[in-house]
């Protein structure tokens, strides 16, 4: 009678996001985090929200984003709870896209991915510009340089999620 409550299939899939979600923060903080082209590190995490949001939909989006951010700040020491926020928004807007305006192949996961990595670094450099007072060029340059370097794994986590969410874009 119990068993009847729960939906096994969306635990399994919770279950496989969740091991998808260890992997990307393995792979962003452990393997890419030592490699600085021009000093600028990739960050891959809002690729995987994007992903889960353009395939579960816009409530796992922002389910997920909102676990990634939590663990994303965590690693980096965050105290300003950024990404927490930033990244179960663009989840669930990358979700409400698909449902809405854009097709799930990858010509519009790439756009949207750029839209969410640009948002993503208008985030990381607005307390720059607007608290600290900084110039402007080097910190426009080091966002640029963070999305031009963490848009070619969009290939790496389109594919497998578009599988683990069995999408079948013949139709």
């Amino acid at each position: 009678m119990l068993l009847d409550l729960i939906n096994i299939e969306k635990v399994r899939r919770a279950i496989v996001y969740f091991g998808v979600m260890l992997l990307v923060l393995l792979a962003q903080n452990d393997i890419l985090s030592h490699i600085a082209v021009f000093g600028v590190h990739i960050l891959i995490a809002p690729i995987a929200v994007v992903a889960v949001g353009f395939f579960e939909g816009g409530v796992w989006g922002g389910v997920f984003g909102l676990f990634m951010g939590l663990f994303c700040d965590m690693y980096f020491n965050d105290t300003s709870a950024l990404l927490t926020v930033a990244f179960p928004i663009i989840g669930f807007f990358s979700g409400a896209l698909v449902m809405n305006f854009v097709n799930k192949r990858f010509f519009s996961f790439f756009f949207v991915c750029l839209a969410a990595l640009v948002l993503t670094a208008v985030c990381q450099m607005f307390r720059f510009i607007a608290i600290a007072n900084t110039n402007i060029l080097p910190v426009l340059a080091t966002a640029g340089l963070q999305t031009l370097w963490s848009l070619p794994f969009t290939f790496a986590i389109y594919y497998p999620c578009r599988r683990l969410s069995g999408v079948d874009l013949s139709k």
